[in-house]
């Protein structure tokens, strides 16, 4: 086994230090993208509803770099006039609505997880036949009674996809809203 002399240990911490000073100057640029925050976001919402994963990154990217909703509108605005209108979809109300959730969302891990999707949770109750509870997005567990979830479920799979997708969102949200938006659902299945 070769033995490593000074000089060389020299070398490779002084290698170290150039490399980390040139990526943080790049950071500082701009030249680098916060992988970081981005998959954060992505963790919380998934899809912003743009054809292109590499919008629903920008998109992403636009959530995580804002302080504010007025910010975020602004960089979803530049962002649909981008390589010649390639990501226009980005003044769609749905991307607009969408990033506006994931810029307030306060959910905490992953929310990719099917088991996490409301309407999954919801669909449990056909196959246990018992009362039990569904996890919103603020972690947050909630009793509901069978019947009155397959009464849900049933009526949010009558309606067209994007209806349910805003209902779906509405119950994942928060505690409060679930409530608010469970009980408005029963009273038209009722």
């Amino acid at each position: 086994m070769p033995k490593i002399t000074a000089a060389e240990i020299q070398k490779i911490l002084t290698t170290d230090g150039r490399t980390k000073l040139f990526k943080e100057k790049l950071r500082k640029l701009g030249y680098v993208k916060d992988a970081k925050e981005v998959s954060k976001v992505m963790e919380k919402t998934a899809d912003f509803a743009m054809m292109s994963d590499g919008g629903n990154k920008k998109v992403a990217r636009a959530v995580a770099k804002s302080k504010s909703e007025k910010e975020l509108l602004k960089k979803l605005e530049k962002i649909s006039t981008m390589s010649g209108g390639k990501y226009s979809e980005a003044q769609e109300d749905e991307v607009i609505d969408r990033a506006i959730d994931a810029f307030n969302s306060k959910a905490q891990g992953m929310q990719l997880r099917p088991d996490a999707n409301m309407l999954m949770q919801l669909r449990k109750f056909a196959d246990t036949k018992k009362d039990s509870e569904v996890r919103t997005d603020d972690m947050k567990k909630i009793k509901v009674k069978h019947k009155d979830a397959i009464k849900v479920h049933d009526v949010l799979m009558s309606v067209k996809a994007p209806i349910r997708d805003k209902y779906t969102r509405l119950l994942q949200k928060d505690s409060k809203s679930f409530k608010k938006t469970f009980k408005d659902i029963l009273k038209i299945a009722s």
